[in-house]
């Protein structure tokens, strides 16, 4: 049975990479990649600028290629690491990446070519929402979990303008059954803070594309039934 919640945007903000995408594992595992020697031996908080000088020694088409595949290993295949390297350089190309599932990695290849190559590579942006959530009873606050992205999107949902891409793309999904689109479109989600022993509130940060949310704004509330 549905619950009722009220939802309150506390802030809607614009970001240019998701946190923890680019630590000291996925770096090294760059330089690798690269050939780079002595990877073991390079201090934790030089890792990214010699990241990156690695990158531009080997130009930007293999650049690409290299950071493509330490993002999605074998689940993008070579040809298409190659022949998507162009295609990451026009504005915002996670969006129309055909693959759902591997948007957010297109956002995090990006974040890390502008940085090597900011010529060629326009200012990755996404949209970071912070939201509170307010449940009727304790029965209900216990529904809340952000890791449930199904869930999630059709709670935000309810407070998207009727022409946002997430109802026109996905009504049908919004109202029953799978959703499994929802983990693609969903980047990341967390509950931001403990409320007070008692509350009947939880608060969420969530990163997305900036398209899904662009009708949403800090200061509004709304009436969610999920």
């Amino acid at each position: 049975m549905p619950n009722s919640f009220d939802v309150s945007v506390l802030s809607h903000d614009e970001i240019h990479s998701l946190t923890g995408d680019w630590d000291s594992e996925a770096l090294q595992k760059v330089l690798a990649l690269a050939d780079a020697d002595d990877i073991g031996e390079i201090a934790e908080e030089d890792l990214e600028d010699i990241c990156l000088m690695s990158l531009q020694d080997i130009g930007n088409q293999r650049a690409g290629e290299i950071v493509l595949e330490a993002v999605f290993d074998d689940s993008m295949r070579p040809g298409v690491r190659q022949n998507l390297v162009d295609d990451l350089q026009e504005d915002q190309p996670w969006d129309d990446f055909a693959e759902i599932s591997q948007q957010r990695g297109i956002f995090t290849a990006v974040c890390l070519l502008h940085k090597a190559f900011p010529v060629r590579y326009g200012t990755p942006d996404a949209t970071r929402l912070t939201i509170k959530v307010q449940a009727e009873t304790r029965a209900s606050l216990t529904s809340i979990d952000p890791q449930k992205c199904a869930w999630l999107l059709r709670l935000l949902a309810c407070g998207l303008s009727d022409d946002n891409i997430v109802h026109r793309l996905y009504g049908d999904e919004l109202k029953k059954g799978e959703f499994t689109e929802a983990s693609g479109l969903i980047w990341q989600a967390e509950i931001a803070e403990e409320s007070v022993v008692g509350a009947l509130t939880r608060t969420i940060t969530i990163a997305a594309s900036s398209k899904l949310f662009d009708s949403m704004s800090a200061g509004q509330k709304f009436r969610a039934v999920v």
